[in-house]
């Protein structure tokens, strides 16, 4: 049972079981998301020693034995049976947005298997070479690569994403609840005076309805009492009791001002320094919107539901409990006609709290949306204006912000209109026990003053009440946004510190990748067995079309992304076994892509070297002929770029980030198009400065203009995602193969150029 689980949830096996197929027999199984029609299903396709058994259906959530069990089935709808000894070998088609599966039969004839979205067509892969593997003979998974972590152990459904470790269906608020609490461990005695506080002050509470009431008309408005003087009195006390409380109020604010900001903080910088362990993958598949909602809009909302929800919520739970002990002390007959009402009310607001968190959510996803959309226009105004989309880009920006409106005007709309029915059914129990109350008094079974009493405490107590419906409210908002904190605090990355690390002491610059595959988008292989060898102090250049897999490459080496197959090794090491920071610390990649931060030129040029002089910073933007036009910019080296700051040219950002890595001094040196937004003269200056940068370093050199990198050790020709040529530039000319094709048609480019100039 435990190895088909690897591949299927544990609630698959009765579905395959009802169709006659044993767990024992199953030996592979992937889950696709079409029918063979192409209609949405769960599709499971399971391989046995002589068949594919396709099982169709519908995978759903149901609750079992109480509110927090929740269990998932499989409604089966159909079962084909495929024999293996029809099968000469399966094959999978990529269309646009689909993928399908097919089996060559012996005699050619192809037949269609199943049809899923195109991000199923990795599974899809995998089945064919288990498939293969088992028609030669060999083990079903060899080579074959198995996530045995896609299921969720609680309710056995698949993880809507990978690297998720919280199932969303099936999420307990009650862990959730535990975990937040947590965060007050480091502030426990603050913690504990603001409980107290809060307590004391939930004791002065309870206590003053009866000096207001009781013991004014029972003790103070009584016949034959001595009425000025025990009023001076009583009047003296209620102010005592006033002040007391003001005080009280008043130290739970200085309290808690003191301590729920850093538990909140904390939480951010728990969330942004998870954000900073995660791959690179982790960000190419999330929106910017979605992940600043997750530092600040959710961690905003936790933060107001803890100084605004949470102490009152204990406030009022306190004063809930002592109100209604004391009532049942005065009189057991109306408390008993109170307790008819309170189940009641708590079942409203239980149903509400469900009913708010699903607007809650959906809120946050139309605000991630927004948040991404405005991002995207912020960065994106220049080609917005350039081709006169603005518009369009308001209409769609209207259409999200439409969805959000449109949810916050039904969440508002069921707040107004189910909380004051609930007060107006609270207002009506509050008349039967008043009813009942003055014929108690009537009666002499109840004294005027514990009457009165009785129904401030009863107002004290629908109070509670109140705040519970709204703080429902509240708290559902905060479960949603907590979900969301703890999944990016959880999530696993891509990219892990090895568990021991390999014991180096410096880098020499050897590189060796061999068989090196790799794939962005499942099935859609960009380096297929891939082999380049570089010496320390060597330089190789790197030339290919584009998509040939040269910047992936370069990604790969400093380990930003880790190989499927194959290996990468740096001074005999395999670069998995390297710690993370002396890999990448010996690594400089001066990419096509340049990112600036939001602050001085200096600060940026000194970013791989944060304690680097000034005199430092000077001689990198030398050496990289930057420090010519940063001295006419206004505030020199002190001028403030990134968002909101100077608009320098592409030549000029990509001038910034060759300073900044010549300040680091790495062993290795990855240029990637390190010139390719310069022109011809700037390009000459820096070409000088990156030969002195690359003496005595081990340097890969990835370029499209071919003259950049003929003085090069070596070169190496990728196309495809293989090497299929290397040498040296006078070797690779004399071959007459690819590299001399290239080089050609860049010669008569130029030489165009040249006559269209003239």
């Amino acid at each position: 049972m435990a190895r088909f689980t690897r591949y299927c949830p544990e609630y698959m096996e009765d579905a395959f079981l009802a169709q006659g197929v044993g767990a024992d027999g199953i030996l592979f199984a992937i889950h696709t998301d079409m029918d063979e029609d192409g209609a949405r299903a769960d599709t499971y396709t399971a391989l046995t020693r002589d068949a594919l058994l396709v099982l169709t259906g519908e995978e759903a959530v149901a609750r079992m034995d109480g509110a927090r069990r929740i269990v998932a089935r499989f409604n089966a709808r159909s079962m084909r049976t495929v024999p293996l000894e029809d099968i000469r070998e399966l094959t999978n088609d990529r269309l646009v947005a689909t993928g399908q599966l097919c089996a060559v039969g012996h005699d050619g004839s192809v037949r269609s298997l199943l049809l899923y979205s195109v991000g199923f067509l990795g599974d899809a892969e995998k089945l064919a070479q288990a498939v293969k593997n088992l028609k030669a003979g060999l083990p079903p998974l060899q080579d074959v690569s198995v996530d045995t972590d896609r299921f969720c152990p609680k309710c056995g459904q698949r993880y809507p994403e990978s690297g998720r470790v919280h199932c969303p269906k099936c999420a307990d608020q009650r862990s959730i609840t535990l975990r937040l609490m947590g965060f007050f461990k480091l502030y426990q005695r603050r913690v504990l005076t603001v409980l107290a506080v809060m307590i004391l002050g939930s004791a002065v509470s309870i206590a003053a309805p009866q000096i207001g009431s009781r013991m004014l008309f029972d003790e103070v408005l009584t016949p034959g009492g001595s009425y000025f003087g025990m009023a001076l009195a009583f009047v003296a006390l209620i102010f005592l009791v006033r002040a007391v409380n003001t005080g009280l109020n008043m130290l739970y604010g200085y309290a808690l001002a003191r301590t729920v900001p850093w538990i909140v903080y904390d939480l951010k910088m728990r969330i942004f320094e998870a954000m900073q362990r995660l791959s690179v993958g982790f960000y190419t598949s999330k929106r910017t919107g979605a992940l600043m909602n997750r530092v600040n809009r959710d961690a905003n909302n936790i933060y107001w539901f803890f100084v605004d929800g949470f102490p009152y919520l204990i406030v009022n739970g306190l004063t809930f409990i002592g109100v209604l002990t004391l009532m049942c002390v005065m009189s057991v007959k109306l408390s008993i006609v109170v307790m008819i009402v309170l189940p009641m009310s708590v079942v409203f607001f239980r149903i509400l709290w469900g009913f708010f968190k699903r607007f809650h959510h959906k809120n946050f996803v139309y605000g991630a949306q927004l948040n991404s959309m405005l991002s995207d226009s912020i960065n994106g105004q220049r080609v917005i204006k350039a081709f006169a989309r603005e518009d369009a880009e308001a209409q769609r920006f209207a259409r999200v912000g439409g969805k959000q409106a449109g949810v916050d005007v039904k969440m508002n709309n069921a707040a107004f209109t189910a909380f004051p029915l609930i007060y107006l059914f609270m207002f009506m129990g509050q008349i039967v026990v008043t009813m009942v109350g003055g014929v108690m008094v009537v009666n002499g079974e109840l004294t005027l003053g514990s009457f009165l009493t009785f129904i401030a405490y009863l107002q004290m107590l629908y109070g509670p009440l109140e705040f519970m419906s709204w703080v429902s409210n509240w708290w559902a908002r905060c479960v949603d946004s907590a979900q969301r904190v703890f999944e990016i605090i959880d999530a696993k990355s891509d990219i892990t510190e090895p568990e021991r690390p390999a014991a180096v002491s410096g880098m020499r610059g050897d590189i060796i990748v061999r068989g090196a595959r790799f794939e962005y988008d499942p099935a859609t292989p960009v380096l297929k067995g891939l082999d380049i060898t570089v010496e320390s102090g060597k330089m190789l250049g790197i030339v290919g079309k584009t998509g040939a897999g040269k910047s992936t490459l370069a990604n790969l080496i400093a380990r930003l992304y880790d190989v499927s197959e194959g290996e990468i090794t740096i001074d005999g090491v395999n670069v998995k076994d390297w710690p993370l920071a002396s890999l990448r610390g010996g690594i400089g990649i001066v990419s096509q892509d340049i990112y600036l931060f939001i602050g001085s030129i200096a600060d940026n040029i000194r970013y791989a070297n944060p304690g680097a002089g000034m005199e430092d910073v000077i001689r990198a933007a030398k050496a990289a002929a930057a420090h010519e036009f940063i001295m006419k910019l206004p505030d020199g080296y002190e001028t403030r770029v990134g968002a909101g700051g100077q608009d320098l040219s592409g030549g000029e950002k990509q001038r910034l980030s060759i300073a900044r890595t010549i300040l680091q001094n790495p062993r290795i040196l990855i240029l990637d198009e390190a010139t390719a937004a310069m022109d011809t003269e700037t390009e000459a200056a820096i070409q000088a400065s990156l030969a002195a940068l690359s003496k005595n370093r081990t340097t890969i050199a990835i370029a499209h203009r071919l003259s950049t990198l003929r003085d090069a050790d070596s070169l190496a020709v990728i196309e495809d995602g293989k090497v299929i040529e290397t040498g040296t530039h006078r070797e690779l000319m004399t071959k007459m193969g690819a590299y001399f094709k290239l080089y050609k048609l860049q010669m008569e480019g130029l030489k165009v150029i040249n006559m269209d100039a003239e």
